[in-house]
């Protein structure tokens, strides 16, 4: 099957084109990083993929290597690269060596529909020729030039023409030629295309090296009198002399097909956004507003009206069951159980939506990555990367996605300690637990929605300075983020990831929350010896009252609290169907006070997060049981603390 390969700079619109090709919905944010593995689609019987982004074919996070084998290796029928037309010379580094690949080449040109905006005019046929490859103006977000881009990629294929690789200096040429001329370089594995490893082999790159056979005692005598001699005339390392003659490349081909009107200056927000004064208090703010709007506001509202029409259900369905002479067990299984569990945990989602929705207007609109921006120096500063405020940013949604998101960071002790932190941070399924008890202990106190996210945000500081002090080797790493532009949210992008985020949690309320709500109800009636018994008496409660204890300490050992987080390992939704089916028709203020309140938030937010979650730690922390246990027992001993303080600092103050 014929196979087309995106490949882009990060935050080029890449996801974009893929999803306007094949129909699909793949998660699109606007900002860097959101693209971690490849995704496949099928466009006109052909087989589409949407790799990574990449700035170079010298990768150093996990997700360029990924990018890079697939090209290598794999040798798509055509690469489309996909450029951002806003930011041309940066893109086109790129473009430099992606031409030295030996394989048809289609320059996509995106985001044209922000050209004008920036005062900018590129002579795409200037372009086309210059590369020996169509350039196609376009931009996928909003549907424009996709007939034409479709025509040119049939007619590429069909011609199968290979686009021509511009030159670097004559110096430079002076040292390449003799090696592309070498016979080691005649009998290359395939993907590996004479003049593109002869550079490799100048760069000493080391993954280039490790998939070659030995370089013959000539061939490398060849390689380094040509470092010896390009370190000599050019004063620096042969590396940086191979990157400084792309960007000089790129630079004079942007400059000939490229014409810049410089517009007036006018406001803008990235003078408070990114200002060192404003930007922190504005995401302060902003962040305030989206949990106010959501939880205090929508599910204040929402909330009580939902709850009333679950009741009606209840009341009137065991009438009419108790009519029909359905027995005890059953009516409550189905009324008590299953529906009071599911419906307990539905009540929430107009709240979440509306907090998935704000959230993804927020990313889709550039806003997101200023915030990484800003955050950078404090990221660095207790010993994460820069790059770390994505993940921490995408676990308000959820905490899976979010710690894929970690294998950007290039260094190793930084993407493991973002993905143990990532779950400090509210996610999606948490949620419904805050609300239910802010609701109820805290009604019309606003801020203590936003405060629990500053607590998530407060741990992964002080986790962060712990790491700091105990790591011995202090390397760091610079954290390169181009700030995309801002623009208006696109209602598709945005309904999109609204969607996903909350079709997962109705889907999950829909499978292992009714699964688990009839389990616990059935468990909570029946004794060891399977005799109908009082919630007190039952396997449940057994089993609660020997967990129980380890919880005494925090203030709630309480058997119904003690299922309710152990059920909250499947699914952090389940504790709130759970405390909804064991504590029956009784008010939260039967097991927990103000004080306990805070204190099991705080337990809820900052333990091990659910099954999935921890599935996705283990996976990126390599698959390594011991650094996957060490996390989880962080994770549980630091939630224990917190809530062993808040609890403690509630009965001073009592």
């Amino acid at each position: 099957m014929t196979t087309l390969a995106l490949v882009g700079n990060p935050n080029c619109g890449k996801t974009t084109l893929f999803n306007q090709l094949t129909g699909t919905t793949a998660y699109v944010g606007n900002w860097p990083g959101v693209t971690v593995e490849k995704k496949e689609g099928l466009y006109h019987g052909m087989r589409i993929l949407d790799l990574p982004g990449i700035y170079s074919l010298s990768p150093y996070s996990p997700e360029e290597k990924i990018a890079r084998r697939y090209i290598l290796d794999e040798q798509p029928d055509l690469i489309i690269d996909v450029i951002d037309s806003t930011n041309l010379e940066r893109s086109l580094y790129l473009t430099t060596q992606l031409v030295e690949l030996g394989r048809p080449v289609i320059l996509a040109l995106n985001m044209t529909d922000l050209l004008e905006k920036n005062g900018i005019t590129i002579d795409a046929k200037k372009l086309s020729m210059l590369f020996n490859c169509p350039a196609i103006q376009l931009s996928a977000s909003k549907n424009k030039g996709l007939e034409h881009f479709e025509e040119t990629i049939r007619q590429t294929l069909s011609s199968g023409k290979l686009p021509a690789c511009p030159l670097f200096s004559n110096t430079v040429e002076r040292y390449i030629t003799p090696i592309i001329a070498d016979d080691y370089l005649h009998n290359l594995p395939q993907g590996r295309p004479m003049r593109w490893a002869a550079i490799k082999l100048i760069e000493q790159d080391e993954l280039f090296l490790s998939s070659m056979p030995p370089v013959p005692a000539t061939t490398q005598k060849l390689i380094d009198q040509a470092r010896a001699a390009l370190t000599v005339t050019y004063d620096d390392d042969p590396e940086a002399v191979i990157i400084d003659q792309r960007y000089k490349v790129a630079e004079k081909i942007c400059a000939a097909c490229q014409t810049t009107v410089k517009k007036e200056q006018r406001f803008s927000l990235d003078r408070i956004a990114t200002s060192k004064y404003g930007a922190i208090p504005l995401f302060a703010l902003v962040m305030a507003g989206v949990f106010y709007f959501s939880i205090q506001l929508v599910g204040g509202i929402t909330t009580p009206l939902i709850e009333q029409f679950f009741d009606f259900i209840n009341t009137h369905l065991d009438a009419f069951l108790s009519s029909i002479g359905v027995v005890p067990i059953l009516r409550g299984l189905l009324v008590n159980g299953i529906i009071g569990g599911v419906g307990s945990v539905l009540t929430f989602v107009p709240q979440l939506f509306v907090l998935f929705l704000l959230l993804s207007i927020l990313e889709d609109c550039g806003y997101m990555a200023r915030i990484a921006f800003i955050m950078d120096r404090i990221m660095r500063s207790i010993g994460l990367s820069g790059k770390s405020i994505i993940p921490l940013v995408i676990g308000t949604g959820c905490s899976v996605p979010a710690i894929m998101c970690s294998r950007t960071i290039e260094h190793q002790r930084e993407r493991e300690l973002t993905v143990i932190v990532t779950p400090f941070i509210p996610c999606g399924a948490k949620m419904p637990t805050f609300a239910l008890f802010i609701a109820f202990f805290f009604p019309g106190k606003w801020y203590i929605a936003p405060l629990i996210y500053f607590l998530g945000i407060l741990s992964v500081i002080i986790t962060g300075l712990i790491s700091q002090k105990l790591d011995k080797h202090k390397e760091t790493n610079a954290f390169i983020l181009e700030l995309p532009h801002y623009q208006v949210p696109t209602v598709k992008n945005v309904w999109l990831q609204t969607k996903e985020r909350i079709a997962g949690f109705v889907h999950k309320a829909g499978t292992i929350i009714l699964l688990a709500s009839a389990g616990i109800y059935v468990l909570q009636s029946f004794s060891f010896t399977l005799q109908p018994v009082s919630a007190d008496q039952s396997i449940l409660a057994t089993i609660g009252r020997i967990v129980a204890p380890i919880f005494k300490p925090l203030g709630f050992g309480t058997w119904q609290a003690a299922v309710a987080l152990l059920t909250g390992i499947a699914a952090k939704e389940s504790i709130v169907s759970t405390l909804t089916v064991t504590m029956g028709g009784a008010a939260l203020s039967s097991v927990f006070t103000t004080r306990l309140a805070l204190s099991f938030m705080a337990f809820v937010l900052l333990s091990t997060p659910c099954v999935a979650a921890q599935t996705a730690m283990f996976k990126e922390l390599g698959s390594d049981k011991r650094k996957f246990w060490r996390a989880v027992g962080y994770q549980m001993g630091f939630a224990y603390l917190v809530a062993l303080l808040i609890y403690w600092a509630g009965g001073m103050m009592v």
